[in-house]
């Protein structure tokens, strides 16, 4: 799903891995195994990236990262699951029913967004859709987003990984679980950059439409079966 549409590793990943892992660790294996995609998402679109419009939002995304790190050093784990599944079935909700077409391109609204976007990624792990909106809404083409957005995450979550490893985040079960989840990241990436090349422009903005609202699905579908559980 990342290697289609430049971003949804945490929207697909996280309600999954929820159901076996503790909300902190599925952040920071997240965030981690995510880096070695962006590199190749990054590589194979660079010629494509819109590299001085995204300067300032990646300055703005940095500032959003000790917060976002301070958020998750707090935080408790149970309360840390129930928001990313919220943010998720918001970002869905908000999707469904706003026209794309009308979002605000006023100059502040992208750093802006990017600023609240590092704060998510850092602490939730979850935050791609504002800036895949915010990324559609300039008009970009598909390799341009895919392309763009790595750099953007690139740059964020690298630094808030680096502030795992500081605060001691990378035990023993996180380390293996991000070698693990290298290889299937790898396979993703090998077929979507396959079948990406059959999807049209038009088709491409309603499957980034389709992976938020599909995202929230699924995090709400996981709520309920853990509130049945109980």
């Amino acid at each position: 799903m990342l290697s289609s549409v430049g971003f949804g590793i945490g929207l697909s990943g996280s309600p999954f891995l929820l159901v076996f892992l503790d909300a902190k660790t599925t952040v920071v294996v997240i965030n981690s195994v995510s880096l070695t995609v962006f590199v190749m998402l990054i590589v194979q679109n660079q010629k494509r990236i819109q590299y001085r419009e995204m300067a300032l939002p990646i300055s703005s995304g940095l500032l959003g990262v000790p917060a976002g790190l301070l958020i998750f050093e707090h935080i408790n784990p149970d309360l840390l699951s129930i928001i990313i599944a919220v943010i998720i079935i918001i970002s869905g909700a908000f999707v469904a029913i706003y026209d794309t077409k009308h979002i605000s391109t006023k100059p502040l609204v992208f750093p802006t967004v990017s600023f609240v976007v590092g704060g998510l990624l850092t602490s939730t792990g979850v935050g791609g859709p504002l800036m895949a909106l915010a990324a559609v809404s300039q008009g970009w083409s598909r390799d341009a987003i895919r392309g763009s957005l790595p750099l953007f995450y690139f740059f964020i979550e690298g630094t808030a990984v680096v502030g795992y490893w500081f605060s001691g985040r990378f035990g023993e079960e996180a380390i293996l679980l991000i070698a693990i989840g290298l290889f299937p990241a790898l396979i993703g990436f090998l077929l979507a950059s396959k079948l990406i090349k059959y999807i049209d422009e038009d088709l491409y903005r309603k499957v980034v439409i389709g992976v938020i609202i599909s995202g929230g699905l699924l995090a709400l579908v996981r709520s309920g079966l853990k509130t049945s559980w109980i």
